[in-house]
């Protein structure tokens, strides 16, 4: 899938931004294991990952999403201070292994927003333009519930989170894809996901909503967004692109 979407996507790609979870840190899961796979296994897929977004396309960004922060919460909840501060001190400054990484690849940024009158910033959502782009652990069974609550809560939060003028939401975590017109002059997008099938969707507890696997792109001149080009390439449908 991925290599789908470089082949149609990189060649006319400015910034391509990956929306959350480039890695699962699935052995530090609190969920059942399904399967062994160790962390360092694990990272090394990621690295590779990561090597191939950098050598496809100009800018690359990414966004943390809660999967990629087990190991950094993991860290901060059972190490001392003294530890904490040795571990930032070895990686550059982050208890976070994506953003450490990160660093080794001069096209690639970690995603950041600055909340006004703080020293803080998160690293879950960014804007581009009048885009918002974010990882936000929120789900829901419901389709579209998720992205709506998204949308109020940045509306309700607009003046504390430094964030206005936002025509074009873009949420992933949900693995879901969603698009529709939303308030006046805004439009909503969840962004699917390109992840393989989990043991965990396999066993026989079902429940939640099945993964639609795709990804989102639009363009902008001069930070604005042109909402009629705003896509969704859905790649479970039998004419997806791996398949032609």
């Amino acid at each position: 899938m991925v290599a789908a979407m470089i082949a149609r996507e990189a060649e006319q790609t400015d910034v391509a931004i990956q929306i959350g979870d480039i890695s699962d840190s699935y052995s530090l899961s609190r969920f059942a294991k399904y399967e062994p796979v160790s962390f360092a296994h694990e990272w090394a897929k990621v690295t590779l990952m990561m090597q191939t977004l950098s050598e496809s396309f100009p800018v690359v960004k990414i966004i943390v999403g809660n999967h990629d922060a087990r190991l950094r919460k993991a860290l901060a909840s059972q190490l001392t201070p003294d530890m904490l501060d040795a571990v930032t001190t070895m990686t550059g400054g982050t208890l976070c292994p994506v953003t450490a990484l990160a660093k080794k690849f001069p096209n690639i940024e970690i995603a950041s927003h600055e909340i006004p009158n703080s020293d803080h910033q998160v690293d879950w959502l960014m804007t581009y333009g009048d885009c918002l782009l974010a990882h936000p652990e929120k789900f829901s069974r419901v389709p579209g519930t998720a992205i709506r609550a998204f949308e109020e809560w940045v509306v309700d939060n607009a003046n504390a989170m430094g964030i206005d003028g936002i025509r074009l939401f873009i949420m992933g975590h949900t693995h879901a894809l969603s698009f529709f017109p939303f308030r006046a002059g805004s439009l909503l997008v969840e962004c699917g996901c390109l992840c393989r099938t989990q043991g965990y969707m396999t066993s026989a507890r079902i429940g939640g909503r099945p993964q639609r696997r795709g990804y989102v792109t639009f363009e902008q001149v001069k930070g604005v967004t042109d909402l009629n080009s705003v896509k969704i390439h859905w790649l479970d449908v039998e004419d997806g692109p791996w398949n032609s």
